[in-house]
């Protein structure tokens, strides 16, 4: 017992990895368009409410956890609530359908979009189609929560093993990005900025192209083995990607 506790604490630090946005500044796009979830934060004794709709990334719980602990680390006092609605292999298609906004005396401080994979992996989308779907969820959480503030995950790098791949140590060539992937998140990117709501660039900050193969490596990887998932650690990691990037555009609006 203590020889391995001796040698765990000699190991050395490595240093997660934290690559650059080259979408948005500092991760996320639109960042005014949290200044209401930001005021909630500041307010004593409220209850902040924050709901995630979006599928087995939320559904895993690790991403959220990893946010909402950080989030009450550093707002001590204040009781913040993140009902996670996550399904695993849902597209915005569950968020339309099956997915209800809550009763007016719950409403959220933020909600958060986080659809994107699925559709990612589905070569027959529309893309017109799911435009027009995303518009009109963005709006239907407006009139049911006209004071949130609305957060798109924008769909992170994921690859599928069928061959054709070009990554950088894979001698195989066998991982690649399904080519819809882009799309679905161009249309994210662009809605979010014509809608005025924010946008986070989940595959820049991951580290781009290739970023699903790579953190699959070493000793301690991010990601599973199908290149689409995460492992408790690299859910723990994203959470605090996304925290980190929340509370810059916290601190530069000075709250």
């Amino acid at each position: 017992m203590l020889a391995g506790a001796v040698e765990a604490q000699e190991r050395p630090y490595v240093a997660l990895p934290s690559p650059v946005s080259a979408t948005c500044p500092d991760g996320i796009c639109q960042p005014r368009a949290l200044a209401s979830f930001f005021r909630a934060l500041q307010q004593p004794g409220r209850i902040v409410r924050i709901i995630q709709f979006g599928d087995s990334h939320t559904a895993g719980g690790d991403i959220a956890a990893s946010l909402m602990w950080r989030l009450r680390g550093r707002f001590e006092g204040r009781e913040i609530i993140l009902d996670a609605r996550g399904r695993v292999g849902a597209t915005l298609n569950a968020m339309a359908a099956t997915e209800p906004l809550p009763d007016p005396d719950e409403m959220p401080d933020l909600v958060v979009i986080a659809y994107g994979t699925n559709e990612g992996f589905d070569d027959l989308l529309d893309p017109t189609a799911y435009e027009a779907l995303l518009r009109g969820q963005i709006d239907r959480v407006r009139r049911a929560a006209p004071g949130a503030s609305v957060l798109i995950l924008g769909a992170p790098e994921a690859m599928r093993g069928d061959g054709g791949g070009t990554c950088p140590g894979d001698t195989e060539q066998r991982w690649k990005a399904p080519a819809m992937l882009s799309v679905v998140r161009d249309v994210q990117h662009r809605v979010a900025a014509s809608t005025g709501v924010a946008f986070w660039d989940w595959k820049g900050r991951m580290g781009g192209d290739c970023s699903a193969f790579a953190l699959t490596l070493g000793n301690a990887p991010l990601m599973r083995g199908d290149h689409v998932h995460f492992t408790r650690a690299g859910g723990d990691w994203i959470g605090a990607l996304l925290f980190g990037d929340l509370m810059t555009a916290h601190d530069r609006r000075g709250f």
